[in-house]
């Protein structure tokens, strides 16, 4: 169900048919106690109210996700959720947040080498205009 879910939201861009899924999902995974499918479908679940606007609704989806995320000890996940906070921070005019989010989701990157995760953490950084004070000498050479 999460994929199916995950097909409608991204190839089809349709959050309405994609939202049934993720929730279908989500009960599925907590029965079977599946925390990390759990963690997947609350994250989707966020962008769907992300997008529709529900601020404080999404807020409360990543939330849940980083902290299943971070029970699993998954740190590129939790690492890519606090990118979604950081935006939804933002969104809501607390910067000092937004950019405290990204400096954590940075070395959570860092230190499981997730160069994706780095990569989606620097475009946030430019689209928010939220540069890193610390930033690694390797993150500063340009290519």
């Amino acid at each position: 169900m999460f994929w199916i879910g995950t097909f409608h939201q991204v190839v089809r861009d349709d959050n309405e048919a994609a939202l049934p899924c993720f929730t279908r999902a989500l009960d599925l995974a907590t029965r079977a106690n599946d925390r990390l499918t759990m963690s997947y479908a609350l994250r989707h679940i966020g962008f769907v109210d992300h997008m529709a606007g529900r601020l404080d609704e999404a807020r409360t989806h990543f939330a849940e996700s980083t902290r299943l995320r971070r029970e699993l000890g998954f740190l590129p996940g939790v690492a890519a959720n606090l990118i979604g906070l950081a935006y939804l921070a933002a969104q809501q005019e607390r910067r000092d947040d937004a950019g405290a989010l990204l400096e954590e989701a940075a070395e959570l990157a860092e230190s499981t080498m997730s160069h994706g995760v780095l990569r989606w953490i620097a475009e946030a950084r430019e689209e928010l205009s939220l540069p890193r004070e610390n930033q690694p000498e390797a993150m500063t050479r340009k290519a």
